[in-house]
């Protein structure tokens, strides 16, 4: 469980990080990405 949680947290924070700029609309997408694996992994996001 931990370690899927782990991979996807890592992808989402690189592909922040490949961006040339962050945005708004970056920054919203690896939140999104976030929730979802956070929902997945069955962890409360409140």
């Amino acid at each position: 469980m931990f370690g899927n949680l782990q991979e996807r947290l890592e992808s989402a924070f690189k592909n922040l990080k490949g961006e040339a700029k962050i945005n708004d609309l970056n920054v919203a997408n690896t939140v999104k990405d976030i929730r979802r694996a956070l929902i997945d992994a069955n962890i409360n996001n409140a």
